[in-house]
């Protein structure tokens, strides 16, 4: 008797040893598996926040250069004027409310022209939003001047071993149209003009621009490189709403950071600012410079091919409205600046200045009108 139950307890203790062993066993695989779903929902949970710090980083810097909804094309005023002025050489013309987002007056608006330089207001829209920071540089080589000696483009300055910030080659690329400024940035941004470049086509067909191609990014001209000026109008328009291409296109003079190629920096002036000089806009037809109509800023452009353009924004205190002229193949530089004065006294709401239409007869000129301003001399540098 005393051997069975022997025998018995030691079997009792067996079984609750293999059912204590098999407890441990199951608290280990399910703790394990729990830390296992832990460590997987704390992998899912990081990677979701770092999605979302990722993203919170990039609209924290390219929302504000990069405005959502914008009504881009603007549609014709219930008072649009086909462009009739005397002795007019643009071939395309637009003057665009861009507060109202109405069409004033034009002509050949979406005729394919040349835009020369006009295409850097392009270039600076991309590079301001692609740009990880307007801190970044580029160091200029000899061989990134070989070209654009050949092609003989305007230049802001820079030189081989300067190291540039994309900050000081937006105002490059603007106020003295340098294209070595446009190639400075394709550099940051791209790693080269050919990925900048399809960059550009690609945020024309976001835009919805329907007669737009970018060859290059500077507007030398190629025939596959083309606008419109109801396109380039579209670009002046998100560009202007885009806080720092608003401010470069608005910034008449700069200067530069120091470096060791340019220890005073370069001072860069605006070539649209010198060409207005002499030029007013006098919408309330007295003959004098005191009207609160006034162009702030904008670009020009030149090519043989191209002729002289300029696209420019004008501020109105009496509407309180901001509008964009855009003028293109002028005969000269001089009628472009001039040209796009008269679309501003002859179109602007409430003006009372006196531009006669292409059917007058009369030469006579008011005294202070735009047109009697001297001429200058027109640039002979490709892409200007």
């Amino acid at each position: 008797m005393r051997a069975y139950n022997k025998k018995g307890n030691a079997a009792l203790v067996a079984l609750l040893l293999v059912i204590i062993i098999v407890g441990i066993g199951a608290s280990v695989l399910l703790l394990a598996g729990r830390k296992t779903i832990d460590e997987t929902e704390r992998l899912v949970e990081d990677k979701k926040e770092t999605s979302r710090t990722s993203a919170t980083s990039v609209t924290a810097q390219t929302e504000p250069e990069k405005p959502k909804q914008l009504d881009l094309y603007s549609k014709a005023a219930a008072n649009f004027q086909t462009t009739n002025i005397k002795g007019m050489t643009a071939q395309a013309s637009l003057l665009v409310d861009m507060t109202a987002n109405e069409m004033l007056a034009g002509k050949n608006m979406d005729q394919r022209i040349y835009p020369a330089s006009l295409t850097k207001v392009m270039t600076i829209l991309v590079a301001c939003e692609n740009l990880k920071s307007y801190d970044d540089t580029y160091t200029f080589k000899d061989t990134d001047f070989t070209k654009l000696i050949e092609e003989n483009a305007s230049m802001a300055g820079f030189k081989a071993g300067e190291t540039v910030s994309a900050m000081d080659m937006l105002y490059g690329a603007i106020l003295p149209s340098g294209a070595d400024a446009v190639l400075g940035l394709a550099n940051i941004v791209s790693g080269s003009e050919t990925a900048f470049v399809k960059l550009m086509n690609q945020r024309a067909k976001e835009l919805g621009l329907k007669n737009t191609n970018f060859v290059n990014a500077s507007g030398i001209h190629d025939p596959k490189h083309y606008s419109s000026v109801n396109d380039i109008a579209v670009i002046m328009k998100v560009a202007y709403n885009n806080v720092t291409c608003r401010q470069v296109l608005t910034t008449f003079d700069y200067t530069t950071s120091r470096t060791t190629q340019n220890p005073e920096g370069i001072h860069l002036t605006c070539l649209l600012g010198g060409r207005l000089s002499g030029f007013y806009i006098d919408k309330n037809g007295n003959g004098a410079n005191d009207d609160n109509a006034k162009v702030i800023g904008g670009k020009t452009g030149f090519t043989d091919e191209a002729a002289s353009c300029v696209a420019a924004f004008c501020t109105d205190s009496d509407t309180e409205h901001i509008y964009i002229c855009v003028l293109a193949r002028c005969a000269t530089t001089n009628q472009s600046i001039s040209e796009m004065m008269q679309m501003f006294e002859k179109y602007l709401p409430g003006s009372k200045a006196d531009v006669p239409d292409a059917v007058t007869t009369s030469t006579t000129a008011k005294p202070g009108q735009t047109t009697t301003a001297k001429p200058q001399a027109t640039t002979t540098t490709k892409a200007a």
